[in-house]
């Protein structure tokens, strides 16, 4: 098919003006029937979803270029983030739940018609997936009498919910490909189980609206990635399929080991295996054997470290937060190399992948000094656990975590030297990095006993650092900064 398929107006701008005044006629409809009490908030949030993510899902079909989607996103960005600290708009954003999904929403939208212009048929697809099998899944758990209920994050799914969620998915993908495709049935009938099945890992995995960027995103890089490394010959059981289905085998047996071994809770092992078939379809082996060898080794050590540590830390499974706050800029530099093909951005993501590991090794070895931590910024004694602290043990830990990754890289991936002594020095000093963060804008919180704590409870008062940044938040900062710092070595020499 060709794109765009119809220009309503000469002047795109009026297009835009036009389609920017009908999402505000569904938003000012939908608080109207709110305030008249037709229909139920839930129903009427569901419908502005569904109305909504349809209209968006047309775009390639009607512009030319993405700069006026790329507006239209930015508008509803800011309006819908103005709308809910106001309590404006209550039609879009009333449930019983908190949920910030109207407000990923248009990030989501944002995102897609940023990065995947060129790809409009999965563009289309990916945005139908959202605004459709989302609402559909939350309406039919909802109205299943005694439905089957599990968790895997924080929000409670039912059986029924994600059946009907992947089942639509299924016929989304299949529909939308003998529509927009020239390809064999049996070639579209493997993309959409294939796309159904991670979009709906998306969708369980979710937390607080999160399923409204994480259900299109997964859903268009799956659907690339099955055209980038499956090929058609007519007949879906031979369909001939590259070395990277063996990486997909080793990456799901790799995350189900360490699911059962307690490496990873519930909701990591989800998040993982998704991040971890992601980079093997969009990066190929040369970005997943990284991660996996950091993944390994730190899984590894935090074991053999647990029983022999000074101090009881509470706990050494990875949730989906903490998989995402080390591993999701590697992930996003991924995909950005993808779109973007640069000979550099591969040593940024092994220089963002070398801080986490430098740090996970800082914090796991250091456990073993029988001494306590000091404060980074002027050297007095901290308690145990406590970020921004660091310690003699823990630093030669910080190195060595550089330093082993460092090694890995050059027995199995050729390159310059000199670039792998930058990865193991930007990973040693990102180490450092989250620990300055840690001592100056990490929150801190003291209890009524006078216990210092990282946590928000309810009878502590924030004594020092920024309130929504915690230790994940850190390690995200992290694994953001460390790329920066190995840009300019690389540019220096």
């Amino acid at each position: 098919m060709a794109f765009p398929y119809w220009i309503p107006f000469e002047n795109e701008w009026w297009t835009f003006t036009a389609f920017l005044f009908l999402i505000l006629g569904f938003v000012g409809i939908s608080d109207f029937t709110l305030k008249s009490g037709w229909i139920s908030p839930e129903a009427n949030r569901k419908w502005v979803h569904f109305l909504v993510g349809i209209c968006v899902s047309a775009s390639p079909l009607i512009f030319s270029s993405n700069l006026q989607p790329i507006t239209l996103a930015i508008i509803f960005i800011f309006l819908n983030a103005f709308a809910l600290k106001e309590e404006a708009f209550k039609g879009i954003h009333s449930q019983g739940r908190m949920s910030y999904g109207t407000v990923y929403f248009p990030i989501a939208y944002f995102l897609l018609v940023l990065g995947f212009w060129p790809y409009p048929e999965f563009l289309i697809i990916s945005l139908l997936i959202l605004a459709i099998s989302d609402p559909l899944a939350s309406q039919v758990g909802q109205s299943t009498p005694m439905p089957s209920k599990f968790k895997i994050w924080e929000d409670e799914k039912t059986i029924q919910g994600t059946i009907a969620f992947f089942s639509s998915a299924f016929m989304i993908v299949y529909m939308g490909g003998h529509s927009l495709f020239d390809y064999s049935n049996n070639y579209l009938l493997g993309m959409a189980l294939f796309t159904a099945f991670g979009a709906t890992m998306a969708e369980v995995s979710s937390c607080k609206g999160t399923d409204n960027i994480s259900i299109p995103l997964v859903s268009i890089l799956f659907m690339i990635g099955y055209f980038e490394h499956v090929s058609e010959t007519g007949h879906f059981f031979n369909l001939t399929i590259s070395a990277s289905s063996i990486f997909l085998f080793l990456i799901i047996l790799l995350f189900s080991v360490a699911y059962q071994f307690h490496s990873l809770s519930r909701s990591g092992y989800y998040g993982g295996l998704v991040m971890g078939i992601l980079i093997t379809l969009i990066g190929s082996w040369r970005f997943l054997v990284p991660l996996a060898v950091f993944f390994i080794l730190s899984s590894i050590l935090s074991k053999l470290i647990k029983n022999a540590s000074f101090y009881k830390s509470k706990g050494s499974q990875r949730d989906i937060v903490q998989v995402y706050a080390n591993g999701g800029i590697a992930l996003l530099i991924c995909i950005y190399d993808f779109l973007q093909p640069n000979a550099i951005t591969f040593f940024l993501f092994l220089a963002s992948v070398s801080a986490a590991m430098s740090d996970t090794w800082a914090t796991e070895i250091g456990k073993l000094s029988p001494k306590k931590p000091v404060s980074i910024l002027d050297f007095k004694q901290m308690q145990h656990g406590l970020s921004g602290g660091i310690t003699r043990i823990g630093t030669i830990g910080s190195l060595l975590g550089a330093c082993m990754l460092g090694l890995a890289i050059w027995a199995i991936l050729p390159m310059p030297p000199f670039v792998i002594y930058g990865i193991i020095l930007c990973g040693f000093l990102g180490s450092a990095f989250d620990s300055f963060l840690g001592a100056t804008v990490q929150a801190k919180y003291e209890t009524q006993s006078g216990e210092i704590v990282e946590s928000p409870q309810d009878d502590a008062v924030l004594i020092s650092g920024v309130r929504w940044i915690n230790n994940d938040m850190v390690n995200l900062m992290n694994t953001a900064f460390v790329p920066i710092l190995m840009y300019f070595y690389l540019v220096l020499f």
